[in-house]
């Protein structure tokens, strides 16, 4: 009994060496906005949302809509809010909150609208004007009803199709929706569409 203890005892100080040898994990740091390590998964990630938000605002930010609502409005700036993004897949990857900063960094730095406090993020300035309407003195309390208010909604939706042969070999596809739709009238002034279709092999196994 003794001996074949020992025999189980050397034999997992074994494996532990082994696994104490094997390839040591390394981390590369990149900028930001690198590509840099492309697709690991096929799935939907930091490249994607970081593209497709540039290339959607860029559009959007071209088309005829700014122009004429400077000129229907004196040269005022339109004002835009963010109405967040809905996600209708079940792929995890997909993160709203993410994409939706994307989109609104890209439509504020592109200089040529405002940008409100998005959908669900307002609700902190109205809680706070509240408490400054009790708690503050009256030379810096913020009064209410004093809100610029949006002159345009940009609602964006993200889909997916994924298709698989069962044999290693699968498509994942992504479709994202935005329309910018006019508060007042409820007139739609821009539709974009942005398509991701990748092709995923999975290797097979080597012995």
């Amino acid at each position: 009994m003794l001996k074949t203890n020992v025999v189980l005892t050397s034999g997992f100080a074994l494996l532990l060496a082994a696994g104490a040898c094997g390839p040591a994990k390394t981390v590369q740091r990149t900028s930001a906005d690198s590509t840099e390590g492309g697709d690991l998964s096929g799935y939907w990630n930091d490249i994607d949302a970081n593209l497709v938000a540039e290339e959607m605002m860029k559009d959007c930010m071209s088309r005829a809509w700014v122009e004429n609502h400077m000129q229907d409005s004196g040269g005022q700036k339109p004002i835009v809010k963010l109405m967040g993004v809905i996600k209708r897949t079940d792929d995890r990857n997909v993160n709203e909150q993410y994409f939706a900063k994307r989109l609104e960094k890209e439509l504020l730095n592109s200089g040529k609208v405002r940008v409100v406090a998005a959908w669900g993020q307002d609700n902190i300035n109205v809680v706070e004007k509240a408490r400054q309407a009790t708690h503050a003195g009256d030379d810096t309390a913020k009064a209410q009803g004093n809100e610029a208010g949006a002159d345009y909604t940009l609602q964006t939706v993200v889909n997916s199709q994924n298709e698989s042969d069962g044999g290693g070999k699968s498509v994942r596809a992504y479709m994202v929706n935005m329309e910018l739709v006019n508060v007042e009238t409820n007139e739609k002034v821009w539709i974009g569409e942005k398509m991701i279709r990748k092709v995923v092999e999975q290797a097979g196994a080597g012995w």
